[in-house]
């Protein structure tokens, strides 16, 4: 007999907290929405598994593993059966290092933010009940979309013009699963559910707003829907490429309170779709595995150091000016980066897989390109496999090694694109080997 809990617990950081997601710091002026704290908790009386799911951009190695700790010491769950990720929110507070050492979240909100996550999992513990799950699946093609672009210069540009004539093809590939846990008690009423969807949470628009972006319109939804005491988690496929933004239809809005409805609303339709085709079940075979991978740091050539060196030795400049900003920000990573590989030439990374009856779910601690979830996906032995970007801790861009060659934001060198080109391929075959040694 199986036995399932849900929390969610406000994580909402004080206005006035620096944001992350964008090129500048942003301080927070007003709230949009609640950020939270989502736990699901599955027991089958021997091994169960723990899903926390968070309102933020990322999360730090060591928020994951203090937190891991503190559950452990909380409820009697293994740390390795404990899986915690962003939803990837660009409207949330600084949680983990933005681009340069400076650049750190404030300690006393990571405080709150770390009693939260451990507060979630341990409510979820404690609120277990008999329950049934189902697992099921819908295609969703109309809100995400691949945003890197050949244009007719030979240059790779992410988010170009919409419908421009300089645009040659789209790049990439996107991933149309929406993956779906639903949980109901005995008499049949939902407790909750795990959705799992790639796309950027870019929607809010508002740079100085807390927004928990399309999840939290998600969550709305599946409230007004089935009641307030639902719980909806939301784990971010592999969506380092993807977005809500259709470059082919220049009328669609990009942004705000409208496409942020649309995408709530159109998930939460995708929820009840993945249901239909779904069998409940109060007996379910539970599983955990990890390990942790050593991925080497990106060569820096000498003369991208020495040009670091040479733009950051001619001393000040116009702030305002955003090229500017942006080519001081990068010559400055760049020297960081050059240090930090003398200290560390490896990276640690965790890539942990978990066993649901027949569906598998893999968790990568980066922002992974899609095509690497889709060549999990393809090639797992489970019967379906749900990949989660940005769990367990961040590590920066994991992009395809073909997108090396071809320029672009998520490839140039720096703190957010520091791995060796062979990285997501590290990971697959980890991923990989994990799922094989569970389902075969």
């Amino acid at each position: 007999m199986l036995h399932a809990g849900l929390a969610e617990i406000d994580v909402t950081p004080p206005l006035g907290i620096a944001l992350s997601g964008s090129w500048r710091i942003r301080y927070a002026d007003q709230v949009r929405d609640p950020l939270f704290a989502h736990a699901m908790v599955i027991d089958d009386g021997a091994a169960p598994l723990c899903l926390v799911t968070c309102d933020v951009l990322s999360l730090q190695r060591g928020t994951v593993l203090r937190c891991r700790e503190a559950i452990a010491d909380a409820t009697g769950l293994s740390p390795d059966r404990i899986a915690i990720s962003a939803t990837h929110t660009h409207y949330g507070p600084l949680t983990s290092r933005l681009w340069t050492r400076d650049m750190l979240p404030d300690p006393d909100y990571l405080a709150t933010l770390e009693a939260g996550i451990v507060r979630a999992a341990t409510e979820a513990w404690e609120g277990r009940r008999p329950a049934q799950i189902a697992i099921g699946w819908a295609f969703e093609g109309k809100l995400s979309f691949n945003r890197r672009f050949m244009m007719r210069s030979g240059e790779v540009v992410m988010h170009p013009p919409p419908g421009s004539t300089e645009i040659l093809y789209q790049e990439g590939r996107t991933d149309p699963e929406v993956g779906v846990i639903s949980v109901r008690g005995e008499d049949g009423a939902p407790m909750g559910w795990w959705v799992n969807f790639a796309c950027h949470a870019t929607v809010t628009g508002a740079a100085t707003t807390i927004s928990a972006d399309f999840p939290g319109e998600l969550s709305r939804a599946m409230k007004e829907r089935h009641g307030h005491g639902v719980v909806t988690l939301f784990g971010n496929g592999c969506c380092a490429n993807l977005c809500q933004q259709d470059v082919f239809d220049p009328d669609r809005p990009r942004g705000g309170d409208e496409l942020l409805r649309m995408m709530g609303e159109g998930l939460a339709d995708d929820v009840a779709e993945a249901e239909e085709g779904a069998e409940f079940t109060a007996d379910l075979t539970l599983d955990a595995r990890s390990a942790e991978t050593a991925i080497p740091l990106r060569h820096v050539p000498p003369d991208v150091e020495q040009a670091a060196r040479e733009l950051l030795a001619e001393g000040d400049y116009d702030d305002a000016d955003h090229e500017a900003h942006r080519e001081h920000t990068y010559a400055r990573m760049i020297l960081e980066l050059v240090a930090e590989k003398r200290e560390r030439p490896l990276v640690p990374a965790e890539i942990q897989a978990f066993r649901l009856g027949e569906v598998g779910l893999v968790m990568l601690p980066g922002e992974i390109f899609v095509e690497h979830g889709l060549t999990i996906k393809l090639q797992s032995p489970a019967r379906r496999t749900f990949v989660v970007e940005l769990a367990n801790g961040i590590v920066g861009y994991v992009p395809m090694r073909e997108a090396f060659e071809g320029g672009g934001y998520e490839q140039r060198l720096g703190n957010n694109s520091k791995l060796s080109p062979a990285a997501g391929e590290i990971m697959t075959e980890t991923a990989l080997a994990l799922l094989d040694s569970m389902f075969r």
